[in-house]
């Protein structure tokens, strides 16, 4: 028999940005796969909405209830290692930065993560989070089996062999098909990552913008707005010993890259017309430099900042015409906007809701400080990047519902028919899914 949710497990939810509140009737902590299955079971036979929630490190309402919440902090940790195999099942609820360093003790790693390493690995998975480099695809094409608890309270398992339509709906499903409790990764055997960072003039990084992305591992970039610099970012295997990113890094990235700028975006704040001398400024200071990590380690990039975020993928020969087009629009509507726009290039995939879907993509993310009016320079920037032909990220903010998505899904209606046999009640639909489904 489960305990009776207390007054502490009641309450109110924010995610990391601010941007999204919730009231949650009740909020559980399974411990157990068990106590997860009942926890669903008891929710559904009430009538009651369900909603998995890792880290809460999406700025969308994907993950927001005021229903029941499930957190899976407690369901966090390997369960099963096959180092010959290069496997492991993996507890949903496993922050990325644990997961990390628990594979590395294993001799193992992801081939590939984001820039950001807080949020849970079923989070990052529902959301179809992605890193960079045009031979690597989101997170969830390193899933090879999912374990999913049902509204009934089931465990269903699934992956290319064993039923193969649930697990391309289930790679991407924003948590509509159930709670996604287990994830079996494929691995490869840990490796260094030499960064490097560099200054370039925009149109010049543009006009070689894919010879460049195809001649490294992993290639990005950051644009100044109201400026035509950008800082290019690089991440190459090599067998060199670590150097430049221990503790004095971090200590770096923590007082300059994040505390200055911090300060920065406060002065902003207060007076937006600063936006663009702060941006320029930001341009000169760019650091040029280079390190050697264990992959897990020079992946991310610690954000402390808080901020919003607008993201959209894209055809890849589009990433270079969409940039200029945002510098052109920033600079014609002098947008107050001093966060640099980021731009990551991503393999096509076969997942039915991913944005990457079928195509290579350059990924173009716009920000905003979190305390600073955005609702102009988003809705602008993402009229632009839906002419370019652009899908949204399901775990950043967008304007979009059933009628505008679905014509961007080619397997739309597919998802569509597994999620109503699998949920038929939608007991895991709140407010926000049943406005990007329709239902």
């Amino acid at each position: 028999m489960l305990p009776r949710v207390t007054q502490r497990e009641r309450g109110r939810w924010r995610n990391w940005s601010g941007s999204v509140t919730a009231h949650p009737a009740e909020l559980h902590r399974p411990a157990s796969l068990e106590a997860l299955q009942e926890v669903v079971r008891r929710a559904a036979e009430r009538g009651l909405h369900v909603r998995g929630v890792g880290s809460g490190h999406s700025f969308s309402a994907v993950a927001a209830t005021d229903e029941v919440m499930v957190s899976l902090e407690h369901l966090s940790g390997l369960v099963q290692v096959d180092a010959e195999a290069r496997e492991a099942t993996v507890w949903a609820g496993t922050k990325l930065h644990v997961l990390g360093r628990l594979l590395a003790a294993e001799g193992l790693a992801m081939e590939n993560l984001g820039d950001i390493d807080r949020q849970s690995l079923g989070g990052a998975l529902s959301t179809g989070t992605h890193g960079t480099g045009l031979g690597f695809g989101c997170l969830s094409t390193q899933a090879v089996g999912l374990t999913l608890v049902t509204a009934a309270g089931e465990v269903v398992e699934c992956s290319e062999t064993q039923r193969p339509e649930l697990f391309r709906a289930a790679q991407v499903s924003l948590g509509a098909l159930g709670v996604l409790a287990r994830v079996r990764l494929r691995l490869v055997p840990a490796f260094r990552l030499a960064c490097t960072r560099t200054a370039q003039p925009l149109e010049a990084c543009l006009e070689r913008l894919l010879e460049q992305a195809r001649a490294h591992r992993h290639f990005e970039l950051f644009w100044f707005p109201h400026t035509a610099r950008v800082s290019v970012k690089t991440l190459d295997c090599t067998r060199a010993p670590a150097r430049g990113h221990g503790l004095g890094h971090r200590v770096k990235d923590l007082l300059l890259e994040n505390a200055a700028f911090g300060l920065l975006s406060e002065l902003v704040r207060l007076r937006p017309a600063l936006a663009a001398g702060a941006s320029r400024l930001c341009a000169r200071l760019a650091a040029e430099d280079s390190s050697v990590g264990a992959s897990h380690r020079v992946f991310p990039t610690p954000r402390h900042v808080r901020f919003q975020e607008l993201e959209y993928a894209l055809p890849l020969e589009a990433g270079a015409a969409a940039l200029r087009a945002l510098s052109a629009l920033v600079l014609r509507e002098r947008l107050p906007v001093h966060f640099p726009v980021e731009l990551r290039f991503v393999q096509g995939d076969d997942a039915w809701l991913s944005p990457m879907y079928g195509r290579d993509s350059a990924v173009l993310s716009v920000h905003q400080y979190r305390d600073m009016p955005r609702e102009r320079y988003f809705r602008e920037a993402e009229a632009l990047l839906r002419a370019h032909g652009g899908r949204p990220h399901w775990g950043k903010l967008h304007s979009l519902d059933a009628g505008s998505l679905a014509p961007l899904y080619p397997r739309w209606e597919d998802f569509g028919r597994v999620r109503r046999a699998l949920d038929p009640q939608g007991t895991f639909l709140s407010p926000y899914l049943r406005r990007l489904f329709g239902a």
